[in-house]
């Protein structure tokens, strides 16, 4: 997973973005959510307006990383995606928290979250809650 070192030999830090995005494609895809299918359709857009992480262990060429992707918030027209980045000794290494706004394509203005993605959120992040709690 890890190829995009900088000159250190650890992972240059924008790539940490490009992995967490693509963990959350592929966590969207396992709810059912098809984003191409869902722009294709044009009925919303869904871009990410802040993002923000924290290094807090090196990451290197070809370390063996798990990422977590959980949802961390979902309100009317925007959720927040959190992704956990954890090294092969179970230690967290890296955090990304990313912020998501629906939009609509033609007038780019806030609209609601649509059910379906608002429903697969909340039930995620509802047993993301659970397993913390036991």
């Amino acid at each position: 997973m890890l190829s995009s070192t900088d000159r250190a030999g650890v992972l240059f830090y924008p790539e940490l973005f490009r992995h967490a995005h693509d963990a959350y494609e592929a966590f969207m895809a396992r709810q059912e959510q098809d984003l191409p299918g869902i722009f294709a359709a044009g009925d919303v857009h869904i871009p990410v307006v802040h993002v923000e992480s924290d290094y807090l262990l090196p990451l290197r060429h070809g370390d063996s990383v798990d990422v977590t992707v959980t949802p961390a918030r979902v309100g009317a027209t925007s959720f927040s995606i959190d992704c956990e980045f954890t090294d092969a000794q179970g230690r967290t290494a890296a955090k990304v928290r990313s912020v998501h706004v629906c939009i609509d394509p033609a007038s780019r203005q806030a609209v609601a979250v649509p059910a379906t993605l608002r429903e697969r959120l909340m039930v995620c992040m509802a047993a993301a809650q659970r397993l913390q709690d036991s």
